[in-house]
């Protein structure tokens, strides 16, 4: 935790001996000394303890844009500049601390880093033995496809006697993450994606 300057001044008087060649009286050089140190070194350790949070990129503003540079351009194209702080804190994050998986529970977990909740679903190969009479014949090369589901967000319906002219008939949010799915999805896998229904805006 940093010290304020009157902190830091008060206790570095108390450090000098008693001597009447320089004792740090009230209005003296060795006082006035002491006190110009004390400001510059309350900045430094404020300065220190603000960089903390620079450590993380979900906490980092001025250090933002260095994990950005470091990063490089986004391999999706999108553009960081058109997102308010709090995305391209989320956005960074998510790409500084990716590692990389195959799983269905990974690329879940990488729309959640992105605010997305998604579903996954693969088929398997209809078996004799296990295929009933209302079950669907899955056939080759059909095991390969994964269907991602994908909420399309905040959904806006235009409204008789209550929406205006100049609003659409309807109007929702697509999620960017489907560009983060293809170019990480296992070489084997075709991807499918769907949108369902988000909640009424």
């Amino acid at each position: 935790m940093s010290r304020s300057a009157e902190t830091i001044q008060r206790e570095g008087l108390s450090l000098y001996w008693p001597s009447d060649v320089i004792a740090p009286v009230p209005g003296g050089v060795i006082a006035a000394v002491v006190e110009a140190f004390a400001g510059l070194l309350a900045d430094v350790e404020a300065t220190a303890e603000a960089m903390v949070d620079e450590f993380d990129p979900r906490t980092a503003v001025l250090c933002l844009p260095d994990f950005e540079r470091v990063l490089g351009a986004d391999p999706c194209g999108r553009d960081v500049s058109t997102m308010n702080l709090p995305a391209r804190q989320q956005f960074a994050h998510q790409r500084w601390t990716a590692r990389g998986g195959q799983s269905i529970p990974y690329f879940v977990g990488l729309a959640a880093k992105r605010g997305v909740a998604i579903t996954i679903e693969e088929v398997h190969l209809s078996e004799v033995d296990a295929v009933e009479v209302d079950f669907e014949l899955v056939e080759p090369p059909e095991q390969f496809i994964w269907t991602v589901q994908i909420p399309l967000g905040s959904w806006t319906d235009f409204i008789v006697d209550e929406s205006g002219a100049d609003e659409l008939l309807y109007d929702f949010t697509l999620a960017d993450i489907e560009c983060d799915i293809m170019r990480a999805a296992p070489a084997h896998t075709r991807v499918v994606f769907t949108y369902l229904p988000g909640e009424e805006g």
